[in-house]
């Protein structure tokens, strides 16, 4: 990514569906991880009314987005939208991640997964830290 957070054909996008997403810090937060490692990747606040979100979700299948992060108002209902899904996905009945490959949306589960992994490294604002942390690693292949 450079300076001017310009968004090119080989950034990756990923949305970030909630109710409130612009007042949200995690796209801010996840957005700055990326700059400051030099990945090609975005994520963009989608503020979605709860009445949108099913259709919003749906038509990801056919956009230029590579998946996107749930909020946890709308993890249930992204839940009955997926093709396809994580083990742990279908053991919880919700999602907080989908993927987007081949048309097709995988739902993942990555928040217990951050929690658990980077819980110990964060003295403050331990969920978002852990959350950012694990997204980053998920989205790149590498640690932070």
């Amino acid at each position: 990514m450079n300076n001017d957070n310009s968004i090119t054909v080989e950034t990756k996008l990923f949305g970030f569906i909630a109710e409130n997403a612009h007042s949200n810090r995690f796209s801010v937060t996840v957005n700055k991880l990326f700059k400051e490692n030099a990945v090609n990747a975005m994520v963009i606040p989608m503020n979605i009314r709860a009445d949108d979100v099913a259709f919003t979700i749906s038509q990801m299948r056919s956009s230029k987005l590579n998946g996107a992060l749930i909020s946890s108002e709308y993890q249930e209902e992204a839940f009955g939208l997926l093709d396809d899904m994580s083990s742990l996905v279908q053991e919880a009945g919700y999602c907080d991640f989908i993927r987007i490959e081949n048309g097709k949306l995988i739902g993942e589960l990555i928040a217990p997964i951050a929690l658990e992994k980077f819980a110990d490294t964060f003295e403050d604002d331990i969920a978002l830290n852990a959350l950012t942390h694990y997204f980053y690693e998920l989205t790149t292949g590498e640690t932070k």
